[in-house]
């Protein structure tokens, strides 16, 4: 069997797979098997909690999100409704393409919601570096700004 065609048959089918060396050790070939996240409790709780927000910001009346910031800045209650509403609908309105958000209750997360996480936890830990940049890795430029803000506000009000 030719080194291609073993990459490219899944090992639940019998397989060959190619060893390697890494750090002195015989491996399997890593490409052989998808990887899935193996998220905590705690992150799989947050994870449904921000599923299920922003199913409920579908379903909410489409906000303008400039004023809908400004607005919630002057607020230092805001509800966390108000702001996942405008946060998920700015990122519709602004994301680089479309993000996909499965159901709650899903057992693997997608890509979009690792980000996701990984965004909430930067601003949670206070890394705004961090915040930052996972935002403009996924935010056009006209809606950094705003998404910055919203981000941060959800991620504190979990």
């Amino acid at each position: 069997m030719s080194a291609a065609l073993a990459f490219q048959e899944s090992a639940a089918v019998g397989a060959t797979i190619l060893p390697f060396r890494r750090g002195g050790q015989t491996v399997g070939c890593p490409t052989v098997a998808q990887r899935t996240p193996q998220l905590q409790e705690e992150e799989r709780d947050r994870l449904n909690r921000l599923r299920w927000l922003a199913l409920k910001s579908r379903l909410a009346p489409r906000p303008n999100v400039e004023r809908a910031c400004l607005l919630l800045s002057t607020q230092s209650d805001a509800a966390i409704e108000n702001l996942a509403n405008t946060f998920f609908r700015g990122l519709r309105e602004h994301a680089n393409r479309e993000l996909s958000i499965y159901r709650p209750g899903t057992a693997n997360p997608s890509e979009d919601e690792i980000w996701l996480l990984r965004l909430m936890a930067a601003w949670q830990s206070g890394e705004r570096t961090s915040g930052a940049a996972l935002v403009a890795w996924r935010v056009r430029p006209e809606g950094r700004r705003w998404l910055r803000f919203l981000s941060e506000s959800l991620a504190h009000k979990l």
